[in-house]
């Protein structure tokens, strides 16, 4: 009789006291700040990583749910190179820009901290895209321009508040504007209708940030 009780009175416990223990804090949103490369690929360079740049800049990501969430990211990087021209004479240019990118993003994996949930991972590999623009240098003056960023990444927590971020983002702007001199903005007339013709911003970045907006999980709803 003693035996049974105990084992009841254990059941019980674990019952209760399992959902409560594993109420872990949710946090909806991430801010922080990243760095890295870039280069870009237009009339005046067609290699990946070709006249690498300095970039940095600041994300804020809004978690949906473990799959899904979309981020806002801001850089400011300079775009450099040089081209032969048909004259026989070289032009240099070192062209500053400032780029805005709102992007969703899929998660490849569940991406939270729930050890009691299969298929949960403090990491995960994403893909992102989006709408995004950039203000540059263009003959004397400024202009502004929308651009189609998307690319590839990988995220991880570092304990219950941090998380790293890789990414890779690949900017197509729709203008071939980026070296900001009019003489390379489409010197072969190759550009028509074809978008892939225009010149392409990307930037290798590693970001850290911070999770904010807490809310307490319902753990006793799952």
């Amino acid at each position: 009789m003693k035996t049974h009780f105990v084992r009841l009175f254990t059941a019980l416990v674990l019952v209760f006291y399992f959902p409560i223990s594993n109420a872990q804090e949710e946090y909806h949103a991430e801010i922080g700040i990243d760095g890295g490369i870039s280069y870009y690929l237009g009339d005046a360079n067609s290699k990946l990583f070709a006249n690498p740049q300095m970039t940095y800049g600041f994300i804020y990501r809004q978690k949906f749910s473990p799959r899904f969430a979309a981020h806002l990211n801001l850089n400011t990087t300079r775009v450099t190179g040089s081209k032969l021209l048909s004259t026989g004479s070289t032009i240099t240019f070192d062209n500053p820009v400032q780029a805005i990118d709102i992007c969703g993003e899929f998660n490849f994996f569940n991406y939270e901290d729930k050890a009691y949930k299969p298929f949960s991972h403090k990491y995960s590999t994403f893909i992102f895209a989006g709408i995004g623009a950039m203000y540059y240098g263009y003959n004397g003056g400024n202009d502004f321009m929308f651009s189609y960023p998307f690319g590839v990444g990988f995220k991880m927590m570092l304990g219950k508040r941090f998380n790293l971020n890789l990414k890779w983002t690949h900017s197509l702007l729709l203008t071939d504007q980026l070296e900001g001199l009019k003489v390379l903005n489409n010197p072969a007339n190759l550009n028509g209708f074809n978008i892939f013709n225009n010149d392409i911003l990307s930037t290798l970045t590693v970001g850290l940030t911070f999770n904010i907006w807490k809310e307490k999980c319902n753990c006793l709803s799952y």
